[in-house]
């Protein structure tokens, strides 16, 4: 066993433990804690040293004892050396740094005991302690972060930042945007239209949705693209001002809240005002259309959205609205109200500790967000594709994000689709389509709350 040759002692309470300064390279205030949702136990969360973000370990809690006192005056951040640097070690107190004597210490040979030793020095035993024993089981935190500066967090504008929220789509492989204050539900494309004669190519013909006419606009075609239909095609339903329209489009790519200095309106530079505007986000521009654009479309198709369209029905009660998704060819929900926003799948680093159902954390924006496995958590096999999306949630002001096979529709849910299912994980099943199409609503709280077996 290799020699210690100097310590840092540790005291919490009466008792004294001891880190070789080899593996330390700082002591410090405690900074600010980044809390994290869905934690291991040893994991008190994340915080910032020296500009990069580490994972915050409490001493005590991996010596199952109780938490430090994060606001008590002696407790301290102990900051690491490679290959622990990723790790930061929350201490009671820091006592002092002394050199070893070797006739003074015991050596314990125990390879599963973080304590390799003990120590005595003056009137007190102290118990020398292991990094790589007790730090063994943690996989490594370390995200790169650029909005850090200076060892401080600079918290996400766009909660402080007024936004709008859009719900993102392609078309031939290009990104447009519409806001949801226009958008009733997202529709599969799933039944005849019927034609109507000596219409724009644009007009696709008239559906029945719940008894009701709406009017097909291509969107593809209205932009000037090539119309290529294939299963990933959607029916966005907007409405304005009491009237609806079906625009048809590619494939839905997210949800975002998008602050509003990142949104330009350049209405007067766009020909015949099909666009907007754009919204600059980090690596495109995406060119997003609003009321004033759907009143041209509706001024356009005036005839048929007025004369053949039957006004929605006021007695129709809507209970809620959700987005509907794919674990495996078989649909589930969450409500609208809990998702934040929809984003690409992409790699998660994982937590020391954590339940199987946590694939890790991901940095979106400045901003640390757990990932949770549904897979995992229904007892499926995990299989990511290309169309798969993380779906981020807000759930008691934390951000947890699911991993999904991909994002179907939005729809407005009657109380006459609903029958209550007595489930761990669902509360509602969801009548679609007369009986023929079953969703599951799924407990968000419930999913995050219940301990993996």
């Amino acid at each position: 066993m290799m020699q210690v040759e100097e310590i840092l002692i540790i005291k919490n309470g009466t008792e004294s433990y001891g880190i070789s300064t080899e593996d330390i390279n700082q002591i410090s205030r405690v900074p600010m804690l980044m809390p994290l949702p869905l934690r291991p136990r040893g994991v008190r969360g994340l915080c910032a040293v020296a500009g990069n973000i580490v994972s915050l370990l409490d001493f005590n809690l991996l010596l199952n004892m109780s938490e430090v006192d994060y606001d008590a005056s002696k407790t301290r951040l102990v900051s690491l050396n490679d290959p622990y640097s990723s790790n930061s070690l929350l201490v009671s107190e820091v006592y002092d740094t002394v050199n070893i004597i070797q006739e003074n210490i015991e050596y314990i040979e125990n390879d599963n005991d973080p304590v390799i030793g003990v120590y005595k020095y003056d009137n007190m035993l102290i118990q020398v302690m292991s990094l790589e024993i007790l730090v063994s089981r943690i996989n490594r935190v370390k995200i790169e972060v650029d909005e850090v500066k200076n060892g401080k967090i600079i918290q996400e504008l766009s909660k402080e930042e007024d936004s709008s929220r859009f719900l993102i789509f392609a078309i031939y492989k290009e990104h447009f945007a519409l806001n949801i204050e226009y958008l009733q539900e997202i529709i599969l494309v799933d039944q005849q239209l019927t034609e109507i004669n000596g219409t724009a190519p644009e007009v696709l013909g008239l559906m029945t949705i719940r008894e009701e006419l709406l009017l097909v606009i291509d969107l593809r075609i209205y932009y000037g693209f090539k119309a290529n239909h294939t299963d990933k095609d959607r029916i966005l339903v907007a409405s304005f001002d009491n009237k609806r329209v079906g625009l048809l489009v590619d494939e839905i790519v997210d949800i975002q809240n998008v602050p509003h200095s990142d949104v330009e309106e350049m209405k007067d530079s766009f020909k015949d005002n099909k666009i907007a505007g754009v919204i600059h986000t980090k690596d495109r521009l995406i060119s997003y259309f609003d009321e004033n654009v759907l009143q041209d479309i509706f001024s356009a198709n005036d005839t048929f959205i007025d004369a053949k369209n039957v006004q929605k029905d006021e007695a129709i009660d809507y209970v809620m609205e959700v987005i509907v998704f794919k674990l495996l060819e078989k649909e589930y929900a969450f409500e609208v109200d809990s998702v934040d926003e929809i984003i690409d799948v992409m790699e998660t680093t994982a937590i020391a500790f954590s339940e199987d159902s946590v694939a890790g954390i991901i940095n979106i924006r400045g901003q640390i967000v757990t990932i949770v496995s549904l897979f995992e958590k229904l007892g499926v096999p995990t299989k990511i594709n290309k169309d798969s999306k993380i779906i981020i949630c807000n759930i008691d002001d934390n951000r947890i994000g699911f991993v999904v096979d991909s994002v179907s529709d939005i729809l407005h849910i009657q109380e006459s689709q609903l029958r209550q299912e007595d489930d761990e994980y669902f509360t509602n099943v969801l009548y679609l389509d007369d009986g023929e199409r079953l969703v599951l609503q799924m407990d968000i709280h419930q999913i995050v709350v219940k301990k993996d077996v």
